[in-house]
């Protein structure tokens, strides 16, 4: 949602710092789901977790979402991630950041949202407020 904002509002950023950005939600959740475009002509809305549904036009939001993540060139953009993260893959978070020339600091191990790597997030956020 970040990175969404920050192509819609296409303003000079000075310094933006992600953990575990979901640079690909759709594609997330078609993985975990098991869904496509094609379910909503039979479907009205997809069920998650906790009452939570998705329709279409959401759907649809995250998808353009992804595409224009993938297409946008980022600058000023420091990444925190966990080789171990099986939510958000260590190597799609690696290619954005080789692609888009971004600064990405490794958590050996680490799984998504970085729990109990509290050491390690606060060093990253010191280290790029200051640079």
């Amino acid at each position: 949602m970040v990175l969404n904002k920050l192509i819609q509002n296409n303003k000079n950023i000075e310094k933006t710092m992600l953990m575990c950005p979901a640079i690909n939600f759709c594609e997330i959740m078609e993985h975990k789901s098991g869904i496509s475009l094609d379910y909503f002509n039979s479907n009205e809305f997809m069920s998650l977790y906790n009452n939570i549904k998705i329709y279409k036009d959401a759907y649809l939001e995250f998808k353009n979402g992804d595409n224009a993540i993938k297409n946008y060139e980022f600058q000023n953009v420091s990444i925190i991630h966990g080789t171990a993260d099986k939510i958000v893959l260590y190597k799609d978070i690696s290619d954005f950041c080789k692609k888009n020339n971004l600064k990405l600091t490794t958590i050996e191990d680490g799984k998504h949202e970085l729990y109990y790597c509290d050491n390690e997030i606060v060093n990253f956020l010191l280290k790029n407020i200051n640079e």
